[in-house]
């Protein structure tokens, strides 16, 4: 369904492996060579890969390879009564419907020296860049106006009852391709109760991928869906206005961690989160949550990619 890339420099030959599904224990070859150079073949088992601190790899939102290297141990966990350390754990790469993304993968893909969900641009494990907000993969959250939640990666339709159109929208997130329309007559007040239930929003966004970002003592309300919005340019990333209905309020006074946030606020011992285990992740990329969850906002969530 969906691939990663995984490159390996040796001398002036560069092999890359490509696969769809990384638990499979698959081996797939192909091979590039630099001008003027030999060509060489090379079978990689691409298991060994994923799970070795030490690998080298380049992805779409890199392009120099970068080596990440782990703690010790073993993470583990409940999923019911985590704890907010890290000290010790290994970074496991994390399958979304059994392929690993960038965001998943235990490397630093874009040299930020952030790796997977510690980068505050990793959204969930099912996002395939780390340079950006923007999930990478092919036709999410692409409707150019309906979208639905924005969390569970098959926006513009979905099984989550959640219902928006960026017509709806005076900020305009849509651009030309779906203008603001104040006369537009399907912009709901209140989303469902399935909606409110399932969509699975972080600390300071809505349903629909509007999140609130504090970038040196300013605050932007940027949308997830504009594929080039990072970090490093927030003050370019498309503005977006929330729905109230299902904005997902951050409180950072209640130890709360907010979107594009890593760590508690000044203050805080553990981060706070309501039904969920709280967590930590450290840079590289340790978390202490359970087999099928993830870290994000300092509570591990499901996941869940559709």
């Amino acid at each position: 369904m969906r691939s990663i890339a995984l490159l390996v420099s040796l001398s002036a030959v560069t092999f890359t492996f490509g696969c769809k599904s990384p638990e499979s224990g698959e081996t797939m070859t192909e091979v590039t060579s630099d001008p003027g150079s030999s060509t060489a073949t090379t079978t990689l088992n691409l298991t060994d890969v994923l799970t070795d601190p030490t690998s080298t790899t380049s992805s779409s939102g890199s392009s120099e390879p970068t080596t990440t290297t782990g703690g010790t141990g073993t993470a583990t966990g409940t999923g019911t009564d985590g704890t907010a350390t890290t000290e010790g754990l290994t970074c496991t790469p994390i399958a979304c419907e059994g392929a690993v993304l960038a965001c998943g993968d235990c490397m630093d893909n874009d040299g930020d020296g952030l790796v997977d969900l510690a980068d505050p641009e990793c959204i969930t494990p099912c996002d395939d860049r780390e340079d950006t907000f923007a999930t990478g993969l092919p036709g999410d959250n692409m409707d150019p106006c309906n979208q639905d939640c924005f969390f569970d990666g098959n926006s513009g339709s979905g099984n989550d009852k959640c219902n928006w159109s960026l017509k709806c929208d005076p900020a305009n997130p849509g651009g030309d391709i779906c203008p603001y329309d104040p006369d537009f007559n399907n912009c709901p007040e209140m989303q469902s109760e399935e909606c409110l239930s399932n969509c699975q929003v972080p600390n300071g966004c809505d349903c629909f991928g509007c999140c609130t970002v504090e970038v040196d003592g300013m605050t932007y309300d940027i949308f997830l869906g504009d594929p080039d919005c990072a970090l490093s340019d927030i003050a370019s990333c498309q503005q977006c206005t929330k729905n109230d209905d299902c904005d997902e309020e951050c409180h950072p006074e209640e130890c709360e961690i907010c979107f594009g946030e890593s760590e508690p606020p000044p203050g805080c011992d553990d981060p706070t989160c309501e039904g969920f285990d709280s967590c930590t992740v450290d840079m590289m990329g340790n978390s202490n949550c359970a087999e099928g969850y993830y870290c994000t906002t300092g509570c591990c969530y499901p996941i869940n990619p559709g």
